[in-house]
């Protein structure tokens, strides 16, 4: 198919994909209204047609230096510290000794990202 033709479709299709998602996240937002949400965990409820579950989430965020300035000891700590890939540094890293720094990372390919817009 013409390239032309491929981002038309793409950008209409995206279009319809916006407004979808608009309706379904007003749905969403009706369905967990007309039911009693537990403030955290899975809330359900049937009807003679469904059975309906909606998830609720809490996202919590650590202040790290406040946890530090409370003195916990380590045996009571409720904090885990993760090893993270610092990539700039990985990169710089990698110029140099490109096998040490390929055997202690897997790499995978990310999902494509495509854009297409109308030019003026």
């Amino acid at each position: 198919m013409e390239l032309n033709k491929l981002a038309t479709d793409f950008i209409k299709l995206k279009k319809k994909e916006r407004e979808l998602k608009e309706k379904v996240l007003k749905l969403e937002e009706e369905i967990a209204n007309s039911m009693n949400l537990k403030l955290e965990g899975t809330t359900t409820t049937e009807t003679n047609i469904f059975k309906i579950s909606v998830t609720t989430k809490i996202t919590r965020k650590l202040d790290y230096d406040a946890f530090l300035s409370l003195g916990i000891p380590e045996a009571q700590s409720f904090v885990e510290l993760k090893p993270q890939l610092n990539l700039t540094l990985f990169r710089a890293y990698s110029l140099f000794e490109p096998e040490k720094a390929a055997s202690c990372v897997t790499s995978s390919p990310a999902k494509t990202s495509i854009k297409v817009e109308v030019k003026q």
